[in-house]
């Protein structure tokens, strides 16, 4: 565990992450169905600063209309409006919002502070939890915190935490605050890729052109070209050879 400084937290920086520089300008989106809520927290945090620029999404759709143009967002901020763990419609919300995000990494937005909850949310592929009892100024760091790889609880939250698991092993501890890396084939550079794009690059290795993709993984050519370009920006190629050598030298 690391500590953040002045606004205690648990994070952990992924493989390859890098600190943010303190004027390098992160994007967010804020999806959040009530317009109230939504206004007032986008207007607060753009009125902020501090490097950190808050695009709105009011529905799912808004959603993926952003993040499928040129330039997708840093991090996505989604209002679980006090949804709890327990509640049926939680994991289904959840797992939508990370298939129509395609990697980008996701705080959750929610009323409550329950444990349970928020360690759920990191279980599930969430990279953030902030509570409405956090302040403005902590919501910020905990942007630009996700934003350079690391995964956000509130302290109060991690407080309880290392109360309840008091006595036991510090692997559980970690293991319950760990997003899970997937090994794909025990390739290290796939572990940065979602499913779909992990199916898009071995048609990248193929030479297929997007329309062929497209139609074989029953996804429009503008979604394919999407993926494309994430998995440039994840492997760090300035193009589709570059991206398909890369892969190949790994695998030799």
């Amino acid at each position: 565990m690391n500590d953040p400084g002045s606004f205690g937290s648990y994070y952990r920086m992924s493989s390859g992450a890098r600190p943010l520089g303190e004027d390098q300008i992160v994007t967010a989106i804020l999806h959040d169905e009530t317009p109230l809520t939504r206004e007032s927290l986008s207007t607060s945090l753009n009125l902020c600063g501090r490097g950190v620029r808050v695009l709105t999404a009011a529905s799912v759709a808004d959603l993926e209309s952003v993040v499928r143009r040129d330039g997708a967002p840093d991090v996505a901020l989604a209002n679980f409006n006090g949804r709890f763990a327990s509640d049926p419609e939680f994991q289904p919300r959840l797992a939508e919002l990370l298939e129509v995000l395609d990697g980008v990494p996701l705080i959750m937005l929610s009323d409550s502070d329950e444990t349970a909850t928020a360690l759920e949310a990191i279980r599930q592929g969430a990279h953030g939890y902030i509570s409405t009892t956090v302040s403005l100024t902590m919501a910020l760091e905990a942007i630009r915190l996700v934003a350079a790889g690391g995964i956000f609880v509130p302290a109060p939250i991690l407080h309880r935490l290392i109360i309840e698991q008091a006595g036991a092993p510090a692997s559980v501890l970690q293991a319950a605050l760990s997003v899970p890396a997937p090994a794909v084939n025990g390739k290290a550079h796939l572990t940065q890729l979602t499913p779909r794009q992990i199916a898009v690059l071995e048609c990248l290795q193929e030479g297929k052109p997007n329309k062929v993709i497209a139609h074989e993984l029953g996804m429009r050519e503008s979604t394919v070209k999407v993926h494309v370009r994430n998995i440039l920006r994840r492997l760090g190629a300035t193009n589709r050879t570059e991206a398909v050598c890369r892969v190949m030298r790994e695998e030799n």
